[in-house]
């Protein structure tokens, strides 16, 4: 093979090391695509993505199919793009590929022991690079693709560094170390290096001011001090030691302080840790997280109650051998409403003090007592416990200087610039799931009386939600009265406020307290957001939605959550989605019922409301242009609703925000707002139709129905009476349908709407031919069309299509062929291509009722590939597609098929074509296994 495939660079293919044209920009990103996944198959959908990103033309599909045949050409039958599996791939040998080649290389130099090598193997990777990958392709994915490669490359020249300083190569690296450390400002790896080369250059005062320099920048720009190894560069550079390069571009093995030769007594050694908890969950993922990282200092984070103390302690006593120089432990205060917290300067005297320094040799600034404090823990091994800290500048002072010390913090606060600042790794402890609250209570209560009653310990678990807090007082009750039954401590936890009241005591630390110190932390802004996120009828918001209940716009409500996050009030347990503990959600919803005013509340409610029905409505219009239109009321102030931009971007936003639609939904309604109600149906029924969530879509118009009633809207009683009619007869309950249907003809008819008749008569087609009454759809569907010739395209293209169905169906399939061509220049001249799934199923069955079964399959195979995003009409099209193979003889494709319909109909819950195609499924195996079995 003689192509050569660049990636590193302007996109290039070589062929004999000459270029060889690909093709303009959108073939080269699908070559890109595939080449980056060595042979790996790629889905269609995937492809779209990483060429189009969000802005994908609705003809993506055919689009790339063109941009494959140009590509086969241009690789001129040496590779071939291959279909495999659900998608495409191309297989190209590694060394005719530079990303590849680059890879094998840095493998190959992280493998050898030979310094002289591995700077060969590195040189020769880094010549592959011409310039930034694949430039010009500006796709999310493609972006990510080539920072990934740029991080590696940046990583290899970190590396490449600190081998040419280890071999004594100072001067030949110094002027590529100062102009990328221009480039570079924040990496302290990088200005490490520099500073090395600098100082073995002779130049230590340009070490030190590159030192300065880089701790300004950071402070001012990242608010942030260099991290430890940075710093003990600048000590070394200070000292004027000669300090050897390693990996991390640091000092490899700073002197530490000399033993004690002085006769001087020995150090006391501190044991300050307080009891362990008497029982402790599982935490097996945190507590290995603890013992296996690499950090020195770990934070533990995570909500009030939730057992970051218990984790550290239980951990601390756990491993205390491998810290034979003690163990210290405060508690910072940082939420204590009965005290100051703590201030470092008395932390700091509290450390020293119990590290044997007497008072009079304490300093009295905080910066000198914190020096102080890692001279005396630069020689030890010790563990550090910093329990309930408010912020990063209550700990700061308070970190040793070397990493034999391990320092445990645990905080209600994230304090991400300990993580960015001092290497730190976060340890988020989330509630208890259901086992291992389970094994506290037992453990606690005792086997026999939790075994007793094993329903009221379930109900306690639910009540608990898996705060170990919560738990533990529910433990306290139990103890405080041993012959009361479990049951009857379960009555008492009924719902979320009555909980709460269950679960407070006498001191402190009940939940209401806990949260109280919490919220009363917050700034005004945040803690408002709390209370009406608590309002919210959804399990979680996003971002967007948060902006509009709150009427702020986007910038300030991601502060006010990133503030909460921090707090651990709010988890953010997806990117851009927030959502509270259903004890947390409590306790702020009684905050909301008593200090926000009720026309407030009111009025967040009704903005999140808008927001999602005017989101939907924007997404609807977008999946379904043909239909009518509605207009939703105004837009309240402070309501922003997503700009969503395609139909993937709606199909996207509906399936995450679905369940939170319906809460509204159930919301408005409960509420008495009709229009937003029966509105909030006819945005999500496109969506329910196509996905077949069929008892969605009764739920949704159930409610419609009353709120267009009393609002008196006949074209919304109409379209709810139809939809209802359609979901019913879909579920198979068509005589409950044709009810509603007989209302909505009947209202459409003394209000002369045309064109909802004539939907009504579509829908009324369907059932019929759904009851295999297909002379009635007949008569039908010709008064619909008789009616139509003034109506919109895309309602004359469905009846075209319906009785050229519905002809087939009584055997007329000249009569319903000449009929479908006519419903297909419909779709050409109209533009309405999402209808031609539609259109080509019945055209399968015209063919297999002419005994075209070939032709036949390939309509069907069609139709089924184009319905793949609106797929309920997509098992009927497999189950018919599966029958035909089984009159082929192609028993693996009946198979193939037939299973998938069952499987969407299983999704579906249509139980009456489930059983028919399960049968027809059964018989297919059975025929493929006849036809093994005789060599067919």
């Amino acid at each position: 093979m003689s192509l050569y495939f660049q990636l590193l660079g302007d996109v290039e293919v070589f062929k004999n090391r000459k270029p060889h044209p690909v093709g303009p920009a959108g073939p080269r990103s699908v070559l890109v695509s595939l080449v980056l996944e060595s042979g790996q198959p790629v889905s269609l959908d995937e492809l779209i993505t990483r060429v189009w990103g969000e802005y994908a033309p609705n003809s993506a599909r055919s689009i790339l199919h063109s941009y494959f045949s140009r590509l086969r050409t241009a690789l001129a039958g040496e590779y071939q793009i291959a279909r495999r599996g659900h998608g495409y791939a191309i297989d190209v040998p590694a060394e005719q590929i530079d990303v590849h080649q680059f890879r094998q290389l840095a493998g190959k130099a992280r493998l050898s022991p030979d310094p002289a090598e591995t700077l060969l193997l590195l040189d020769e990777a880094l010549s592959l690079w011409h310039g930034e990958p694949f430039p010009g392709m500006e796709t999310p994915w493609l972006i990510g693709a080539r920072n990934s490669l740029c991080a590696e490359r940046d990583e290899m020249l970190l590396d490449r560094t600190d081998l040419q300083l280890r071999l004594g190569r100072h001067a030949h690296v110094l002027p590529e170390l100062s102009v990328r450390a221009e480039q570079h400002p924040f990496d302290e790896r990088l200005a490490g290096q520099l500073m090395l080369a600098l100082h073995r250059n002779g130049r230590q005062a340009d070490a030190l001011l590159h030192f300065q320099r880089t701790k300004t920048q950071l402070a001012e720009e990242l608010g942030v001090d260099p991290g430890a190894q940075l710093r003990a560069v600048y000590q070394a550079v200070l000292r004027d030691e000669s300090v050897e390069g390693r990996q991390a571009g640091l000092p490899a093995d700073l002197p530490r302080p000399s033993s004690r030769t002085d006769g001087a007594a020995p150090p006391l050694v501190p044991r300050q840790l307080p009891a362990p908890p008497r029982s402790f969950s599982s935490r097996k993922g945190e507590l290995a997280a603890l013992t296996e990282g690499p950090a020195p200092v770990s934070v533990i984070v995570g909500p009030g109650g939730v057992g970051k103390t218990w984790l550290a302690l239980h951990w601390g006593h756990e491993h205390a051998d491998r810290f034979p120089d003690g163990q210290l432990f405060i508690d910072l205060r940082g939420f204590d409403p009965s005290a100051e917290r703590v201030h470092p300067d008395a932390a700091l005297r509290a450390f020293l003090t119990a590290l044997g320094t007497p008072n009079a040799a304490i300093p009295q600034d905080t910066a000198s007592m914190s020096g102080h404090f890692r001279s005396l823990t630069a020689d030890k091994r010790l563990l550090i416990v910093l329990d309930n800290a408010l912020d990063t500048d209550q700990i700061t002072p308070l970190l040793p200087g070397h990493p034999d010390c391990a320092v445990l913090i645990t905080s209600r606060n994230r304090l991400t610039s300990l993580v960015t600042g001092h290497d730190a790794q976060l340890i988020g402890l989330d509630v208890l799931d259901e086992a291992d609250s389970r094994a506290l209570l037992v453990s606690r209560l005792g086997s026999p009386r939790a075994t007793a009653e094993p329903g009221a310990v379930t109900r306690l678990i639910n009540a608990c939600a898996g705060l170990p807090l919560a738990l533990s007082i529910v433990i306290g009750r139990a103890y405080e009265h041993p012959t009361f039954s479990l049951a009857s401590l379960a009555d008492e936890l009924v719902d979320a406020t009555s909980t709460l009241n269950a679960l407070e005591v006498d001191t402190d630390l009940g939940i209401r307290p806990v949260l109280t110190t919490s919220v009363a932390a917050l700034p005004d802004a945040p803690a408002k957001l709390l209370n009406l996120l608590a309002l919210v009828p959804g399990a979680d918001v996003a971002l967007d939605a948060a902006a509009s209940l709150s009427g702020t716009n986007y910038a300030a409500t991601r502060t006010s959550l990133r503030v909460l996050e921090r707090a651990s009030l709010v988890q953010q347990h997806q990117p851009g989605r927030y959502r509270l503990h259903d004890l947390v959600r409590a306790f702020a919803q009684e905050q909301a019922y008593e200090t926000v005013d009720e026309t407030l509340r009111s009025a967040a409610l009704h903005r999140i409301t808008c927001f999602y029905l005017h989101t939907l409505i924007r997404a609807m219009s977008l999946t379904d242009p043909g239909r009518p239109p509605i207009s939703p009321a105004p837009l309240p102030d402070g309501c922003s609703p997503v700009p969503v931009r395609d139909v993937d971007g709606a199909r996207r936003w509906f399936a995450v925000e679905v369940e939170n639609i319906l809460a509204a939904q159930a919301r408005a309604e409960e509420f008495g707002w009709h229009e937003s109600t029966w509105q909030l149906a006819w945005g999500m029924s496109t969506f329910f139709s196509v996905r077949g969530d069929l008892h969605e879509l009764a739920v949704t118009w159930a409610r419609a129905l009353p709120a267009a009633r009393t609002l008196g809207d006949r074209g919304a009683q109409i379209l709810s009476n139809r939809q209802l009619a359609i979901a019913n007869a879909r579920l198979g309950h068509h005589d409950r349908a044709l009810e509603f249907l007989t209302e909505a003809i009947e209202i459409a008819r003394s209000s002369n709407d045309a064109v909802a008749q004539s939907l009504n008569w579509i829908g009324k087609c369907e059932i019929e031919l759904r009851q295999g009454r297909s002379e009635d759809a007949i008569s039908t569907i010709s008064a619909a069309w008789r009616a139509a010739t003034d109506q919109p395209a895309a309602i004359r293209i469905r009846i075209s299509n319906d009785f050229a169905f519905a002809l087939a169906q009584l055997g007329k399939y000249s009569e319903a062929r000449k009929r479908l061509e006519h419903s297909f220049r419909l779709v050409d001249e109209a533009n309405a291509h999402a209808l031609r799934a539609t259109m080509l199923d019945t055209l399968g069955h015209i063919c297999v009722g002419e005994g075209q079964l070939e032709q036949a399959v390939d309509h069907f195979e069609e139709a089924a590939e184009l319905m793949a995003t609106e797929p309920f009409g997509l098992p009927d099209t497999l189950f018919t597609l599966g029958n035909t193979y089984r009159n082929l003889n192609r028993h693996d494709a009946a198979v193939k098929n037939l299973g998938r319909a069952v499987a969407l109909f299983r999704k579906q819950n249509r139980e009456r074509e489930l059983r028919q195609a399960q049968e027809a499924f059964d018989e297919a195996i059975s025929e493929r296994r006849a036809a093994l079995k005789n060599g067919g």
